[in-house]
């Protein structure tokens, strides 16, 4: 009864998602800031801008090139990021499910474990559903773990279980949790399955980074080990929300460490290695609660393997502590969205698109999707642009110039933009620009007018 419960609303959350997917509302920075460069790698742009342009990649490729092509016949490149993420989350609930099905669970429980994940996701995330490439990094991450699961292990099986978690970091950098938790686990079990699976891994990387240093150009270590900055505080909050949904999975992570079996301790592993790193990537600017994603998916596997071993009436109180976390996080979010209904952001949305579309001329837009659906170049990744400041690898006097010039027609800012932190950077927007609509969302400026 519970896992159908679970199921419906699970189901009812994803129809919502896709029901609003062809909508023009913002969802989130990274969806405009992707779309920019998937653009860029179909239509042969600059998909790794270098100075003196003020936008910004610090992402492996892949994900432009399979949102690109997807593009192409959908015609918005934004759409088509949502499109790929949501079937990218039901080939990775799917595989969850296969992964526990390969572990000995009876299908029941192999749902549930699918089920948890995923609940989990839409309750503490807000990446399902949105053009960013975390989803589809964790379906080539899921289904490369089933392949490697597989028995007879054979050679075949794991040269393409290294592709498919090589395919994930080229995907997304940050998902290096599932090859080295397997390759870890491998080493106990099965040495010889080990040394396959690290030579295939490190081929397939180095061919991959060959690829981009031939066809784009670039050093893809220097781009994606870009300095950003970190604060503690980022990481001890981002431990209070996951322990809030999280606090059972993670538990039976840590109970099954102790365990000689060995797909127990693959789970056990898994979890609290996924935990930890992911901890310490979640205190990097610009990183959300999908540094612990994977701790989400070790987490629902551990939670199936210690059903699997309750005896009935405990396994139910258990999967009950696994689930009603997420249920009530989930309606917390729900109760938010009926406040702020999506008919009301549609319409803002609308409105700064019309508004940036009737200025000629073009414009910086920290909402980068608001460019992008006004027809507008991208000009200025305003999050990176920040960030490599504070690091000192750009100089703000860059920005500042392009403002005393009135080089943008229009500047579209949040209402706390990060500009804001840069007091020379908001200094030239004062002088040289003036409010011409203000809302909730934030505030869009037009070039003042000239002095007598």
């Amino acid at each position: 009864m519970l896992v159908r419960f679970t199921a419906l609303v699970v189901a009812l959350a994803l129809l919502w998602i896709a029901s609003i997917a062809g909508l023009q509302v913002y969802r989130g920075y990274n969806e405009g800031w992707n779309a920019y460069h998937a653009l860029a790698a179909v239509t042969g742009g600059a998909l790794y801008p270098r100075p003196p342009s003020l936008m910004v990649n610090n992402y492996p490729p892949l994900s432009f090139f399979i949102v690109g092509g997807v593009g192409r016949f959908v015609g918005d490149m934004i759409v088509a990021g949502r499109i790929v993420s949501l079937v990218s989350t039901l080939v990775a609930g799917w595989a969850v499910f296969a992964i526990a099905r390969r572990m000995g669970a009876g299908a029941v429980i192999a749902l549930f474990a699918a089920l948890l994940f995923l609940a989990k996701l839409l309750a503490a995330s807000t990446y399902i559903g949105i053009n960013d490439p975390q989803m589809l990094g964790h379906a080539f991450g899921c289904l490369g773990f089933l392949a490697v699961l597989g028995e007879p292990r054979n050679t075949h099986r794991i040269a393409l279980g290294a592709l498919l978690l090589t395919l994930a970091v080229f995907v997304k950098h940050m998902l290096i949790i599932q090859p080295l938790v397997l390759l870890i686990w491998l080493l106990v079990f099965d040495r010889t399955s080990a040394i396959k699976f690290a030579a295939f891994g490190l081929l397939f990387a180095a061919l991959g980074y060959l690829i981009c240093r031939i066809a784009l150009g670039v050093d893809l270590f220097a781009i994606l080990f870009s300095p950003r900055s970190y604060r503690i505080e980022w990481v001890s909050q981002s431990l209070a929300d996951f322990l809030l949904v999280s606090f059972a999975p993670l538990g039976a992570g840590i109970y099954l460490l102790k365990s000689k079996e060995r797909y127990a301790l693959l789970c056990g592993l898994y979890t609290v290695l996924a935990f930890a790193i992911g901890l310490a990537f979640d205190g990097g600017a610009g990183v959300g609660r999908n540094a612990l994603f994977d701790a989400a998916i070790g987490g629902a596997l551990s939670a199936a393997i210690l059903v699997r071993r309750l005896p009935p009436r405990w396994a139910l109180v258990f999967a009950a502590a696994c689930l009603v976390p997420a249920g009530v996080a989930g309606a917390q979010r729900f109760e938010k969205n009926v406040h702020n209904p999506i008919g009301m952001e549609a319409a803002a949305t609308q409105f700064d698109i019309s508004y940036l579309r009737e200025q000629p001329g073009p414009a910086l837009c920290e909402k980068l999707s608001l460019c992008y659906w006004a027809g507008k170049r991208a000009e200025v990744d305003v999050f990176n642009f920040v960030e490599a400041v504070d690091a000192g690898t750009r100089d703000e006097s860059e920005l500042i110039h392009l403002l005393d010039r009135r080089y943008f027609s229009t500047v579209e800012l949040d209402a706390e933009s990060r500009l804001y932190h840069l007091p020379a950077v908001r200094a030239a927007l004062k002088r040289n620009y003036m409010v011409g609509h203000v809302d909730e969302y934030g505030l869009m400026l037009t070039r003042a007018a000239p002095a007598l």
